[in-house]
């Protein structure tokens, strides 16, 4: 079976992505191993949360920074539908010279919160503990991902939840803008939307190879399926169009609200033995 993934990140281009976008490989800053134990530090300055309207229509959720709680829990990443009176035209927003989006105004029909880890990063183990949100028409993710915007063919791996079916999870990667030929579904054998657990990819020249609680769920084996370095790092929530919905299903006219929950993540570079989320107390699982 021949399927395209219904959206891509690097169909087009906004200037508050970020304000380095345009520098050079050499010139892009690349991230060292970290572990950041979300309950524990919040986010910090090597954090950026997202703040912007996606200008696909594919993206039924602006980004704004109120949709990103910290809380003794971890990172909330919250949707809910837009106030009616914070509703203005996509035109409007085109024009915007800022004042719209610092006043909550949006064209999007929905608002959640984005999270992206400053830095550019490779080859490694990544890992994230989190609880994924749950009905129809919502996607919460955890990838890496570059592309046009930032000088690079659209390379990227993923985990992304679908809310319609939060005991399976969708597993992708995108090398030179292709992703996989059939639709990569995984089961997980729990509702990934009932309470927090260990999510990890490893990113090799040669596969990439997807976990669950420590253990090995899917490879993609050969160098013609590994994205392409440097890549950074993202996690998000949001609503899906119609355009998507029979993938990821249709939010509902009532205009449904969601909650992600991220407690850790982390990034091991190949072959280093530094600090990760499945060292931490309570994930004692076999990473290796």
């Amino acid at each position: 079976m021949t399927f395209q993934v219904p959206f891509f990140r690097a169909l087009v281009v906004t200037t508050a992505i970020v304000a380095n976008a345009q520098m050079t490989s050499a010139q892009k800053r690349m991230g060292e191993p970290f572990l950041s134990v979300f309950p524990v530090v919040g986010l910090n300055e090597d954090w950026w949360v997202a703040e912007y309207d996606h200008p696909a229509d594919l993206f039924q959720t602006g980004w704004r920074k109120e949709g990103t709680v910290v809380g003794p829990d971890g990172v909330k990443l919250q949707l809910k539908p837009t106030a009616s009176e914070n509703i203005v035209s996509r035109e409007e927003m085109d024009a915007d010279d800022g004042t719209l989006l610092k006043a909550g105004k949006t064209f999007k029909p929905y608002v959640s919160g984005q999270m992206q880890r400053r830095g550019w990063f490779g080859y490694g183990r990544y890992e994230v503990v989190m609880r994924a949100g749950a009905g129809y028409g919502m996607i919460s993710s955890f990838y890496v991902y570059t592309g046009p915007y930032f000088g690079h063919t659209h390379e990227e791996i993923d985990f992304e939840f679908l809310g319609r079916d939060t005991e399976k999870v969708f597993l992708n990667r995108f090398v030179e803008g292709e992703p996989f030929e059939d639709l990569v579904w995984a089961d997980l054998g729990f509702d990934a939307a009932k309470e927090a657990h260990l999510y990890a990819f490893e990113w090799t020249p040669d596969a990439v190879v997807w976990y669950v609680d420590g253990k090995e769920i899917y490879r993609a084996d050969g160098a013609e399926n590994v994205p392409s370095p440097p890549a950074k790092i993202y996690f998000d929530l949001w609503a899906g169009g119609p355009r998507q919905a029979d993938w990821s299903g249709a939010v509902s006219e009532e205009k449904d609200e969601s909650d992600a929950l991220y407690q850790c993540v982390s990034y091991a570079e190949l072959g280093a033995d530094t600090p990760q989320c499945s060292d931490l107390a309570g994930w004692n699982v076999s990473v290796r």
